[in-house]
């Protein structure tokens, strides 16, 4: 996956969003191609990224560019290469729809989540058993990684370190040995950033999820939690949108979701 091509990055950038930017370029054979840009200094990171999305655009069902592959291009830069999906990003256009068109994609995105919840593995984690992002860093440089966890146990161990006062994480650890009753032994795909920004739609139908950075397999809830509590960079008209879309987690479960991520503050 580190192979070596020419520089693709010439082309019209239509994405640049917190330093993930993304060029529409073509390739020799007249294939349009989107093309995800990094620094080098994350390249684990992004490798990581590309082996979620290789995966993901590979499952029966699931609306993934598929993937074309990883490269380092100069001395600069990574890039991932997938096809271009059609369309326009659902948060320019979802105000324009009427109420029927709305529901529509809310059932398109539901019947999505449900062929995720498909796809499992026995660990907690990236496919291949590697490292996830740590998407409960609220700046996240790249270089912030977790896991892998081979229970969920092992998972809430580690969310439980976060919890910087010492009689809050006593608290919540009996918490949340009562919460989990019987562990997960599968655990499900899990986008990590279901915004309106990484969906493409084109005449009212879900053309593409994008931008798998934060993905990986984790207990059921976790989709959820990251859509109500853990990702900063939702938009706030698109949260009670997805409260109808996904399977909604216990109160206490969501309360310590947001304790993980703000260090038990």
């Amino acid at each position: 996956m580190s192979s070596e091509q020419g520089d693709p990055i010439h082309g019209r950038e239509i994405y640049n969003y917190f330093g993930n930017r993304v060029v529409e370029s073509i390739t020799s054979e007249g294939n349009l191609v989107a093309v995800k840009v990094k620094p080098k200094e994350i390249k684990k990171a992004i490798r990581l990224e590309a082996l979620m999305l290789k995966y993901a655009s590979e499952q029966p069902g699931l609306l993934v560019p598929r993937y074309r592959g990883c490269y380092r291009v100069g001395k600069y830069d990574i890039v991932i290469v997938t096809d271009l999906v059609r369309g326009t990003s659902l948060d320019k256009v979802w105000h324009a729809m009427n109420k029927t068109q709305q529901d529509s994609v809310k059932e398109q995105l539901k019947e999505q989540v449900q062929l995720f919840r498909r796809c499992t593995q026995p660990y907690i984690g990236r496919i291949g058993n590697h490292e996830a992002s740590n998407f409960y860093e609220r700046l996240g440089t790249g270089f912030e990684f977790m896991g892998p966890f081979d229970s969920e146990e092992e998972f809430d161990n580690w969310c439980l370190q976060r919890v910087r006062s010492s009689f809050s994480r006593a608290l919540w650890t009996r918490l949340i040995t009562k919460m989990r009753g019987s562990s997960e032994t599968e655990f499900v795909l899990t986008h990590g950033d279901l915004s309106a920004r990484n969906i493409m739609v084109e005449d009212g139908r879900i053309t593409g999820i994008l931008d798998w950075e934060h993905s990986g397999f984790f207990p059921k809830y976790v989709e959820y939690a990251a859509a109500m509590e853990i990702c900063d960079g939702h938009e706030k008209w698109w949260r009670p949108v997805l409260k109808e879309v996904l399977e909604p987690c216990g109160v206490l479960r969501l309360r310590f979701q947001a304790k993980v991520k703000n260090r038990g503050w």
